[in-house]
């Protein structure tokens, strides 16, 4: 009986048969790291991680785009994942209000720019939302009022210009008894960005319009969340800053060829603007605190190269400078707030939790002092 040859014996069988395995194990592999990837990018990477990364790779409509009639950029954006739930009806940040005052409310309005608004920190640790803790736990104080509403009017990036244009055409509206004025870190942009004018009249670049990779890897990163993951380690600086063409971009060097004297127009105009702020408010009979600009004592948020840091901290010094000159000159209380450890701020200018309560600590001693005086000489008055 002849013996029948077995399919191992078959020449070219066995090759054939492990090549066959060896690319069903290499796509099946694929797969499972595709579906892996596709999991973890859903359920780790964060909101804004992703807009960003779609932003990159140019596909989807991602959160980040433009407001028409908005300043500058800086309306906030109802569906970026940073205000989806946290922006009123009113459009700025925090609880509902309504926009006619109440009898017995006390309406406190603060503007500025990021370090008014919270940057940094969650959306109940801002200094606005402090400092309404604080005077509704002294209300007492306040015997012509039974409740306080504290309005955070900060938006991140402003500069006193668009700070006036939005306390003007929108803030003022909400019609405060009192308005305290923290602004403006970012007046320093004049200073390094060439051809910027300091009087704000000029066109300012919109970053949602400018999104683009510098890397051609994204191009691939496009077809692949795999690649997208990988991409977030490799290139986690185009990641975290999308719009990395933005003029208003911090770089030391930049800082290292500002030259703070080279035109004291621009400290004029920032002047001015604080005082167009001011007389905006006193003009509808508004009481206007000024409070001072903090910088981070810790040396490390400046980064090793010191002249940044020199640089940087001389130029808000100058900035704050004016606002005292302002303030003294138009008869407004000056608050100075602190003092400040390395664990109150997160970065150069930006506070933490216990920074924020530290500020609103200092400003409402002031207004309880200020507006119960008022108070108390109106009663007597009457």
């Amino acid at each position: 009986m002849t013996e029948q040859p077995s399919k191992n014996n078959i020449p070219g069988f066995s090759r054939a048969k492990r090549r066959l395995f060896f690319l069903v194990a290499i796509f099946l592999s694929l797969v499972v790291i595709e579906l892996g990837s596709a999991i973890i990018f859903k359920v780790l990477i964060p909101d804004a991680a992703k807009a960003n990364i779609r932003a990159l790779i140019g596909i989807g409509d991602f959160p980040v785009q433009n407001l028409s009639n908005s300043f500058w950029h800086h309306e906030f954006n109802p569906a970026h994942p940073n205000y989806k739930n946290n922006l009123n009806s009113k459009g700025t940040l925090g609880p509902e209000f309504p926009i006619e005052k109440l009898k017995d409310e006390l309406r406190i309005l603060c503007i500025g720019d990021s370090t008014v608004e919270g940057f940094g920190v969650e959306p109940d640790k801002t200094f606005p939302i402090y400092l309404e803790k604080i005077l509704r736990e002294n209300i007492q104080h306040f015997p012509d009022y039974r409740t306080v509403t504290v309005i955070n009017g900060g938006v991140g990036s402003h500069n006193s210009a668009f700070s006036l244009a939005y306390l003007a055409f929108r803030l003022l509206h909400f019609n405060p008894d009192a308005v305290i004025i923290k602004s403006s870190y970012n007046d320093y942009l004049p200073y390094i960005i060439p051809g910027m004018t300091y009087d704000y009249t000029h066109a300012f670049p919109n970053p949602y319009y400018q999104i683009k990779s510098t890397s051609p890897y994204w191009y691939l990163a496009r077809y692949s969340k795999f690649f997208q993951l990988v991409g977030i380690v490799l290139f986690r600086d185009e990641v975290a800053v999308p719009f990395r063409n933005f003029s208003g971009h911090l770089t030391k060097d930049l800082f290292q060829g500002m030259d703070i004297s080279s035109n004291e127009n621009k400290f004029f105009v920032y002047a001015e603007n604080i005082r167009s702020m001011i007389l905006l408010c006193e003009g509808r009979g508004m009481d206007v605190f000024i409070v001072d600009l903090p910088t981070s004592p810790n040396p490390e948020h400046f980064g090793r190269d010191r002249t940044f840091g020199i640089r940087y901290k001389d130029l808000i010094k100058r900035f704050e400078g004016e606002e005292r000159r302002v303030a003294r000159e138009e008869k407004v209380t000056f608050i100075e707030t602190g003092s400040f450890d390395q664990n109150d701020f997160w970065d150069h200018v930006h506070t933490t939790a216990s920074g924020n309560r530290k500020i609103a600590e200092s400003v409402a001693s002031v207004l309880l002092e200020t507006l119960g005086e008022n108070n108390s000489n109106s009663d007597q008055a009457d």
